[in-house]
């Protein structure tokens, strides 16, 4: 939290920070922007800790933010836990959700003003200089409210020409292809690669595309950097990365990625 803090950089530069699962820390010219943050501790019906690891700080603990962005109403990325404790110590803070779900955050006891509920390829400016550009996202399948507002959603995020894609949970369809292709240039993608299979569908755990699946579409969309993520808090829900790392090496050598560890601090630049 110090780091994030204390962190400055030029213009042409932003640091990003993985605080576990799909979560991040995106820190731009002062504005502190987290997205999918969870840092609760998950429980099972039988009262035994669902995470594989701690968060690596409390939502309590967090006093400096300006901006939360949420994909979807899942409590492994938007949790009442997390988020009305960090809208307690910062009252300024606004929470950017997939509009079908901006009631339930209301329920949660985070306020009305402080919600932005997102509609797909409408854009959100953050800040004069920072915009946000929802795009569905399949959690297996793309699913609508009755008035066919999306909710699942991924996030173009555009820092002054740096150019963030955090997909949420999704699988790979040519639809998503398509809309990422069309964005232009992508600074950074980050992707889950937990993947999905019957046993754990038979558990209720909605799937995701796997390693491979996220290499070849950031090999199509011409990412220029691509970070896995989603694969290693949830127990009975992981994946090995290094699946994700053969992939980019066997079929998509010389491109660039990284596999980041808990709190590890990220820079990218303006591609």
């Amino acid at each position: 939290m110090d780091q994030i803090k204390e962190t400055e950089y030029p213009d042409h530069m932003a640091a990003i920070w993985y605080i576990g699962q799909m979560g991040l820390v995106i820190k731009w010219k002062g504005t502190i922007i987290y997205i999918d943050p969870v840092l609760n501790d998950l429980f099972r019906p039988d009262g035994i800790s669902r995470r594989l690891y701690p968060p690596p700080y409390t939502g309590q603990m967090v006093d400096r933010v300006d901006w939360v962005i949420c994909s979807h109403n899942h409590a492994d990325h938007m949790n009442a836990d997390t988020l009305k404790p960090m809208w307690e110590n910062n009252r300024h803070m606004r929470v950017v959700v997939p509009y079908p779900v901006t009631k339930v955050l209301e329920c949660s006891g985070i306020p009305e003003h402080a919600i932005v509920g997102a509609k797909e390829f409408e854009p959100v400016s953050l800040t004069e200089e920072i915009q946000l550009l929802p795009v569905g996202a399949a959690h297996e399948s793309y699913e609508t409210d009755t008035s066919g507002n999306q909710c699942y959603l991924g996030y173009f995020l555009d820092l002054g020409g740096i150019r963030i894609y955090h997909s949420g949970d999704t699988m790979l369809t040519e639809r998503l292809l398509t809309d990422i292709k069309n964005k232009g240039p992508i600074t950074a993608a980050f992707l889950p690669v937990n993947g999905t299979d019957l046993e754990r569908r038979g558990r209720g755990i909605v799937g995701n595309m796997d390693g491979r699946d996220a290499a070849y579409l950031a090999a199509e969309a011409g990412v220029d950097l691509v970070v896995p993520l989603h694969y290693d808090m949830v127990e009975g829900n992981t994946e090995n990365p290094l699946l994700f790392a053969f992939y980019m090496e066997e079929l998509y050598p010389g491109r660039k990625y990284e596999i980041m560890k808990l709190g590890q601090r990220l820079i990218v630049e303006k591609v």
